[in-house]
């Protein structure tokens, strides 16, 4: 998990826990809301750096349309702040997949 804390504070510059929860699953909650607000801010001021950070990540154009077709901010930011967790965890488990096989 401080793997993908520390990918999103790198791409959307969130700033690091303090107080963590005990169980993941509320850990994942709480890196989704604090992600979901750095993406309204960067819809509110800088869509441009957004959307290059969303191609970044690798999040399909098709997902973030239909993300952005939910029409209202939050539900918007929210949706996208779980696409991006997602995907960030499949390239995690993937990494540390091929970084095993390779030492074996």
């Amino acid at each position: 998990m401080k793997d993908l804390e520390k990918i999103l504070t790198q791409n959307f510059n969130l700033t690091n826990s303090e107080n963590l929860p005990d169980s993941e699953s509320e850990y994942l909650k709480m890196l989704t809301k604090k992600l979901a607000q750095r993406i309204k801010f960067y819809i509110n001021t800088d869509l441009d750096f957004l959307l290059q950070a969303l191609y970044r990540i690798d999040i399909p154009q098709q997902h973030s349309d239909q993300a952005f077709a939910l029409g209202e901010i939050d539900k918007v930011s929210l949706d996208l702040a779980e696409k991006i967790i997602q995907r960030q965890l499949k390239k995690i488990a993937y990494s540390k997949s091929f970084y095993q096989r390779d030492d074996e």
